[in-house]
């Protein structure tokens, strides 16, 4: 299985910029950061929610995201989305390549 960090280098080869962002406060970040050995790419706090709801993934507590995956083309569109991304399933992965495929070929 292969993660977003683990295929960083590839996405940041096809042009494309990863960020994450969670509900979660700046320092809880820090501490998940800490404990996982860092990430390639910036962990925003989205601590009142806005873009989260803004995105319409907030989770069904209420209380934060869902795992989401958005591509956002240069031109500011949103070319994918996959609102309940797996970690763990590796066409999901292979899904977001394609979208990227898209973009530059």
């Amino acid at each position: 299985m292969v993660s977003l960090r683990e295929a960083y280098p590839r996405l940041r080869a096809m042009g494309a910029q990863v960020v994450g962002i969670s509900a979660d406060s700046i320092s809880s970040h820090s501490r998940f950061l800490e404990n996982l050995g860092g990430l390639p790419f910036p962990l925003l706090s989205d601590a009142d929610r806005r873009v989260i709801e803004m995105y319409g993934v907030l989770n069904d507590k209420g209380t934060g995201a869902r795992r989401s995956i958005f591509i956002v083309g240069r031109d500011g569109v949103v070319h994918y989305v996959n609102p309940r991304y797996q970690v763990n399933e590796p066409s999901h992965l292979e899904a977001i390549f394609h979208a990227l495929a898209g973009l530059t070929g």
